[in-house]
């Protein structure tokens, strides 16, 4: 059992960091602040501001998508001209 347990924890080391997986860290967190007190609010603290600054790196980069589609195929994107009002 202590080799699966083991084997488990390094593949969600490799996981990637999504939003996901950090609102349901949060949401644990959240528990164990309810639970322990104040020890553990740092690290509950850290996780929003890494929440907050994943979610809106997001946003910029669904921005930056509309904006070039804006601006039509790969090919017209190469000039880069403004796009025809």
């Amino acid at each position: 059992m202590r080799n699966r347990t083991n084997k488990a924890r390094a593949a969600s080391e490799h996981e990637p960091v999504t939003i996901e997986r950090l609102e349901r860290a949060l949401v644990i967190c959240a528990a164990c602040v309810e639970l322990d007190g104040p020890i553990v609010v740092p690290l509950f603290e850290r996780l929003e501001r890494d929440l907050a600054a994943m979610r809106a790196q997001q946003a910029t980069v669904e921005r930056a998508k509309r904006l070039l589609e804006s601006y039509g195929s790969v090919t017209e994107r190469r000039a880069i001209a403004p796009p025809v009002a």
